[in-house]
């Protein structure tokens, strides 16, 4: 009698869990990565699996993921940066030019280019936080000035990154591909920062600032050290992008403040609600990667079942965006079916706004 009612209570408690993770604002993030998962199987096959699939997905994702971290706490807090490629591609050419036109060693040059990250995250935050100019203008301007700064340090696509470098990025430690001990440190770091005051202090500010500021916390402040995280995984990315390509490119991270955002959005973060958490958006960024999986791998069965047949790139870009804005729509739909109370229930009803974030 003793264990049925322990089991029940097992269930219950898993039941309010579960309950709880379908009700989330993260839910879109986990359902469409797991969606995406199951048609690169149907795709692939078993090869989906092996350890060289599992490690190019990671390579790819791992520039994406940092950089949707960092996007996710400057939306949290009630911004955007549209200046995160701009960051990507100004920490590419230091790390890149500066030990081949300075003679600075390696690892003195990478810190130097995360350091310039920070910097940059700290000009925004001043310019949006302090100065109060809105997020979304600032940093398309910013992201013009920092694009510009890029093309000066590095006018065109070159340089290479030594080859212990780049062969420890794209191969294995203890059997698990390297990047994803990039990945899981990103996480990490966040959700220790999630559970600080700070983090608190973030999410309160994202949610109400005026509410916020009546409880002594300063919105200023609070949001000048979120773009200053930012810029932070900005940085920890473009490093990531430098050691994967082996290469450098004034360009290389013009497609990554929208891709942020859209990952973040995937994953079902909310604007100007203090809404979000880590687990979704990476499953956005990580739902990102295996589409364009999902659509190379497909074109490539089609080639080979009609060889005759030119199939231009622009109908795989065209196929992945669709499959994306299905993703962005579906999950706007979600959200909106959660706001109209689908997903209520006793077991939900009275799950805290904390408790919902999904730290």
């Amino acid at each position: 009698m003793k264990a049925r009612r322990q089991l029940d209570r097992t269930l219950v408690v898993a039941k309010k869990r579960l309950l709880k993770t379908v009700g989330s604002p993260s839910a879109p993030g986990y359902i469409l990565l797991i969606i995406a998962i199951l048609i690169n199987i149907l795709v692939q096959g078993v090869s989906f699996f092996s350890p060289w699939n599992i490690s190019t997905v990671a390579n790819v994702a791992a520039p994406l993921v940092l950089v949707s971290i960092g996007q996710m706490i400057i939306i949290l807090v009630g911004g955007v940066d549209l200046s995160l490629g701009a960051v990507m591609a100004v920490v590419n050419g230091l790390a890149i030019m500066l030990p081949e036109a300075l003679g600075i060693p390696i690892w003195q040059a990478w810190l130097l280019a995360l350091l310039a990250s920070i910097l940059i995250g700290l000009v925004n935050g001043i310019i949006v936080s302090l100065v109060r100019l809105p997020s979304f203008l600032a940093t398309f301007a910013t992201s013009s000035i920092f694009q510009g700064l890029a093309l000066i340090i590095l006018p065109h696509p070159g340089g290479k990154v030594p080859r212990e470098i780049y062969s420890k990025y794209n191969g294995f430690l203890l059997g698990i591909p390297t990047p994803l001990y990039i990945i899981a440190f990103g996480v990490l770091l966040w959700v220790y920062i999630a559970r600080t005051p700070l983090g608190n202090e973030i999410r309160a500010v994202g949610g109400n600032p005026r509410n916020a500021f009546i409880t002594t916390i300063a919105p200023g402040k609070t949001g000048l050290l979120a773009f200053v995280l930012g810029g932070f995984f900005a940085g920890l990315a473009g490093l990531s992008l430098t050691a994967f390509t082996a290469s450098g490119d004034p360009w290389m991270g013009s497609p990554y403040a929208l891709k942020s955002m859209a990952a973040v959005i995937l994953g079902g973060c909310l604007f100007n609600s203090g809404w979000g958490g880590v687990g979704g958006t990476v499953s956005g960024a990580f739902f990102f990667i295996l589409v364009s999986n999902i659509v190379f791998f497909a074109f490539g069965l089609l080639a080979d079942l009609f060889p005759n047949m030119q199939i231009s790139t622009f109908y795989q870009d065209l196929a992945t965006n669709l499959i994306i804005v299905f993703g962005l729509v579906s999950s706007v739909f979600f959200k909106r079916l959660r706001t109209m109370g689908s997903f209520s229930s006793p077991t939900t009803k009275g799950i805290t706004k904390k408790e919902d974030s999904h730290e």
